[in-house]
């Protein structure tokens, strides 16, 4: 677990054992409201870590609906019934469709509740006092999102799938493409400021700055 602590902004980094994934928890001191992104398997460290802060959940950021990212959904509902699912208008069917999100073709189905809130690109959200911005970002899924926390002095994005630190996510899956996925992140990503924090679903932290001077695939 790691955090990042800017502007009384904390960031809680959770890891999911069975596939490496990132899921995260974000809130801001004083406020006893929170949002998570991606929850994943292992759902249970993510409950445990908002109880322990005696924080409350209000929503759920999915940036798309790849088992690994929404598997631990429904365990966090039950414990937090109130807490609001948002995801891309474009991906809302993988909640709901264990052929969609990969888990039936990887041996073990895995659905979810339907969405509550869907997103465009250029959505504003307010949650929890803190103020995201919604990004389209699509290639290894269609309608792929990412978050920007642009209120900061220091602006922080979770980005999912579609690019780690010295790498991108895959974009051989069904509705992945590897010429649209390059080209969104440039507009999407790379235009952001080089202090800009990434927060991806796998592997370590990094920012636009770095990437954009060091990652082979850009």
């Amino acid at each position: 677990m790691t955090q990042n602590n800017s502007s009384e902004i904390i960031v809680e980094t959770i890891l999911s054992v069975p596939f490496q994934e990132n899921g995260y928890l974000i809130y801001q001191v004083g406020n006893q409201e929170c949002f998570l992104v991606d929850p994943g398997f292992e759902p249970e460290k993510i409950i445990e870590c908002v109880q322990n802060k005696e924080l409350n959940p209000i929503a759920i950021l999915v940036t798309h609906g790849h088992a690994d990212h929404i598997a631990g959904i429904d365990a966090i509902r039950t414990v937090w019934k109130n807490c609001k699912i948002y995801i891309g208008e474009e991906e809302k069917e993988k909640l709901i469709d264990a052929e969609q999100n990969l888990s039936a073709p990887f041996g073990f189905a895995i659905t979810v509740a339907p969405a509550d809130v869907l997103l465009r690109d250029g959505d504003k959200l307010d949650l929890a006092g803190i103020s995201i911005e919604v990004r389209h970002v699509p290639g290894h899924s269609k309608g792929h999102l990412v978050y920007l926390l642009r209120t900061l002095s220091t602006p922080i994005l979770f980005t999912g799938d579609v690019i780690f630190k010295q790498s991108i996510g895959r974009n051989d899956f069904p509705d992945g493409n590897p010429a649209i996925q390059l080209e969104a992140i440039r507009s999407q990503i790379l235009s952001l400021p080089d202090e800009t924090i990434i927060y991806a679903g796998h592997g370590q932290m990094t920012t636009v700055g770095a990437e954009r001077q060091t990652n082979p695939y850009l």
